[in-house]
């Protein structure tokens, strides 16, 4: 059996998902980041985590005109635009699973659902749409190593906190109702081992290394960023920021924006076709 041939309306309505997902998970952040910056039941946490909960609102209330822009410009034909709306993508997902997770119950729960669903969903469909093949972004084994590196230390780091607890006790970065932190599921599981395997890929030479380094790299730009807002937030309000940490993510962030710039003046048009209408043909 064949499939029926697309109709001029379908044709017109595919590129639709790109604005439809984007405006609407612009709405949703929104709504979101407002609500946790001015409610008081917003996060009923300890005075840090409120703050630094906080900080990430305002960063990411302020990610949302470039993503909205990005979206668009990636939606008629800029390659940069494109992989850094899908790096956008990656921090949003990334920080909705851990409010919707780590955050106590609070009237904007389902709205985290629906953050991390539009932007999950955007991620699977917008990153096999791109035909690597048409796309020329160099090889780049330094960027991998990179990405190696950054991979297993913080896997190792978390894992020091982790492993001493397998005996007994508690790490020192237990949840509400002594559940799991957030972060450790979600890097341990997810983030660590996709950043680890992208940069292996860089190193051997992949076809699809490049476009998956440069959404990596831009989601971990963006961490760095909420590192640092979460850091001011803490020294406005006469908290003690955690210096250590802050200080290796301004190194991560700025290798990080040295790569993405340098790949960016480098990078040549790609040919055309480079980004397919839909990812079911």
């Amino acid at each position: 059996m064949t499939a029926a041939p697309a109709t001029a309306a379908t044709a017109r309505l595919r590129p639709l998902w790109t604005s439809l997902a984007t405006w609407s998970l612009a709405g949703v952040l929104v709504a979101a980041t407002l609500y946790g910056l001015l409610s008081e039941r917003a996060y009923r946490l300890d005075r840090v985590l409120q703050l630094e909960s906080m900080a990430q609102d305002v960063l990411t209330l302020a990610i949302v005109p470039v993503f909205v822009w990005a979206g668009h410009r990636g939606r008629t034909g800029s390659l940069p635009a494109h992989l850094l709306w899908l790096g956008l993508l990656g921090y949003v997902a990334y920080t909705y699973v851990i409010y919707a997770f780590g955050v106590p119950h609070n009237s904007t729960f389902l709205l985290y659902v629906v953050a991390v669903m539009f932007s999950l969903a955007a991620l699977v469909d917008g990153i096999p749409r791109i035909e690597v093949r048409r796309v020329s972004l160099g090889r780049h084994v330094r960027t991998g190593w990179f990405l190696i590196v950054i991979g297993v230390a913080f896997a190792g780091l978390w894992l020091s906190d982790i492993v001493p607890s397998i005996g007994g006790g508690l790490p020192a970065t237990i949840g509400i109702g002594e559940l799991p932190y957030p972060v450790y599921v979600l890097d341990l599981a997810i983030a660590l081992p996709a950043i680890t395997a992208t940069g292996v890929a860089l190193v051997r030479g992949h076809v699809a290394a490049p476009v998956l380094g440069a959404v990596v790299l831009i989601k971990i730009l963006t961490l760095g960023l909420a590192i640092w807002a979460m850091a001011i937030a803490l020294l406005l309000h006469d908290q003690r920021p955690d210096w250590p940490v802050a200080g290796l993510f301004a190194v991560v962030i700025a290798v990080c924006t040295t790569i993405l710039w340098r790949g960016v003046r480098q990078l040549a048009d790609p040919a055309p076709g480079w980004l397919r209408p839909a990812l079911w043909e």
